[in-house]
């Protein structure tokens, strides 16, 4: 089969890609390529693979859904041989180079050839045309708190800003630049710059010491008064102090009185 022939398809043939990078997909998102299919029809064929389950689309959902909101009955489609493997790289791929996908809809579509196929930074960049610290970045999107993804996937900041936050490895500090970077109205470079300077303050500031956990027990606490009771029995006072931490034990005794006397209880 040629797989740059066009054929025309009816459009309840085709099934919608279970591997399918790009997110939820509204009727508000599509009534401009409705109004557009419906003055010029599908200008773009859309890329399938044929499987035994039926035509699942590669690339151009949109155009699908579309096209059922316009009326049309049948589509131009390219048909392609290939493994699931291969629909989600020529998905990606596809959506990647006509920018259809958000950042975080990119991101999880990277993890997924990561985690699922297997594939390493360096592959997904050469599959994608990309650089590898393109992919890297990318991924780091993933790691910010929900806060800057839900702001990210609605458009409310950019991919740009996020990733210059990301570099911060506190989710604390995260939202804390988040929120600078909105009452400043910062540009991407001046969030690089302020997250150049949050780093450098958390590098210097002070490390708090933690102290030891103190562990007593009952069972320590009687053996404290059981010594202390048998080495006050002459005229010196005694003090016996016991404590434990997760790393050493210490047993105190405090002799207060005269120095023949405090001797022979040491």
């Amino acid at each position: 089969m040629d797989e740059n022939q066009i054929f025309e398809i009816d459009i309840d043939m085709l099934q919608p890609n279970p591997l399918q990078p790009r997110g939820l997909i509204t009727p508000d998102s599509l009534i401009e390529i409705v109004d557009s299919i419906r003055e010029h029809g599908v200008l773009e064929p859309l890329v399938v693979a044929k499987t035994p389950a039926g035509y699942q689309i590669i690339a151009g959902e949109r155009r699908w859904r579309a096209s059922k909101i316009a009326g049309l009955s049948k589509v131009p489609v390219l048909i392609k041989e290939t493994t699931p493997q291969g629909m989600l790289e020529m998905a990606i791929i596809e959506n990647v180079q006509r920018i259809d996908l958000n950042p975080l809809e990119r991101a999880q579509a990277f993890k997924r050839l990561m985690e699922e196929f297997g594939l390493s930074t360096s592959e997904i960049a050469v599959k994608i045309g990309k650089s590898a610290p393109y992919v890297s970045n990318t991924f780091r999107l993933l790691s910010v708190p929900d806060a800057l993804k839900d702001a990210l996937a609605s458009g409310a900041t950019s991919e740009g800003h996020v990733r210059a936050l990301a570099s911060l490895d506190d989710p604390h500090l995260i939202v804390e630049a988040y929120r600078e970077v909105l009452q400043k109205n910062l540009s991407v470079r001046g969030a690089e710059e302020l997250s150049r300077k949050l780093k450098a303050r958390e590098n210097i500031a002070p490390k708090q010491q933690v102290p030891a956990q103190k562990l007593q027990s009952d069972e320590l606490e009687k053996f404290q008064e059981e010594i202390a009771s048998k080495l006050n029995g002459g005229q010196a006072k005694v003090k016996v102090k016991i404590s434990q931490s997760r790393v050493e034990g210490k047993i105190q005794v405090v002799a207060k009185g005269k120095v023949e006397e405090t001797f022979s209880i040491l």
